[in-house]
């Protein structure tokens, strides 16, 4: 969308977990709840539990994640989380803004002592793979040895070397695993993105969200993506599914150093040769065009 336009959407979210026979659920953590930010303003939101739970309280986690927990009295089948959301997205340009240290526009990063000891979970990893680190040269090389070139180089990159698939449940594949692939789902994709990211200084975080667009085969599905601190910009977006860095057609919910923070529901049950199942429907209605 051009010309500054703000854009309002309308989103439902339902999951419904089920279990092979009855289980006690320890304190689960909700987090379905939009952004209310520079880029996002939250209209309202909803939030219905079924059965209904002994309390619920909300939050703010270590991170900054807006949650809610939720828990239970006795034993259950099964758990019903329905959210509904409206909101509105200011970000019509992604690139209006100012980087205020310069030594974190050529690569490998560096960030002032401060910022360094605040991002240090971001910029953490796990297994660190050579091959991902030639990747990542490469894509430097390509890229002038400019920052900013080669976050959109490599978002790009990533959109149109691997094959985007869909997998519904299971925890996101590492790094060196989506690499040999050249496939993954979409987390797959931004944890991808982000171990690259990281292995040239810059600190990078996953996001859970949504992403409008209805000619897409996962219109209906929980969206998640990347953003890169850049000092005096912030955290900026990069979805690396999509090839393009993220403006008013995506609404995030959470975001953390791991996809585990951002997890729209996460929590534990006690039972014993369970089996347990999910069903889920995502439904996002431009509101704009709804009216005319």
């Amino acid at each position: 969308m051009s010309g500054g336009a703000k854009m309002k959407f309308s989103v439902k979210h339902q999951m419904k977990f089920t279990y092979s026979k009855a289980v006690f659920l320890e304190p689960t953590y909700v987090r379905l709840r939009p952004r209310d930010d520079y880029s996002l303003k939250l209209e309202s939101f909803e939030l219905e539990v079924d059965p209904s739970p002994a309390g619920r309280s909300e939050g703010q986690d270590l991170v900054g994640n807006q949650e809610t927990l939720i828990w239970f009295n006795g034993s259950l089948s099964s758990l019903t989380v329905r959210a509904r959301s409206q909101v509105e997205t200011l970000l019509s340009n992604p690139f209006n803004y100012l980087v205020v240290d310069p030594s974190t526009l050529k690569l490998p990063a560096r960030y002032s002592v401060d910022n360094r000891l605040m991002l240090t979970p971001y910029l953490f990893r796990a297994q660190p793979d050579k091959g991902i680190e030639d990747l990542a040269q490469t894509l430097l090389h390509e890229s002038d040895d400019n920052t900013l070139n080669f976050l959109y180089h490599a978002t790009d990159y990533i959109s149109r070397e691997f094959s985007k698939i869909i997998r519904v449940q299971g925890d996101a594949l590492s790094p060196n695993q989506t690499l040999r692939r050249k496939e993954g789902a979409c987390r797959d994709l931004a944890v991808l993105f982000m171990d690259i990211c990281r292995s040239l200084g810059l600190a990078a975080r996953f996001v859970s969200g949504y992403k409008f667009d209805p000619e897409a085969v996962d219109a209906h599905e929980l969206h998640a993506w990347a953003e890169v601190y850049l000092p005096g910009a912030g955290w900026r977006g990069y979805d690396p599914s999509w090839g393009l860095a993220v403006a008013d057609h995506h609404i995030p919910l959470a975001a953390g150093p791991t996809p585990q923070e951002a997890m729209p529901v996460s929590g534990n049950f006690r039972g014993s040769d369970v089996l347990s199942n999910l069903d889920y429907s995502v439904e996002i209605e431009n509101l704009e065009v709804a009216k005319r």
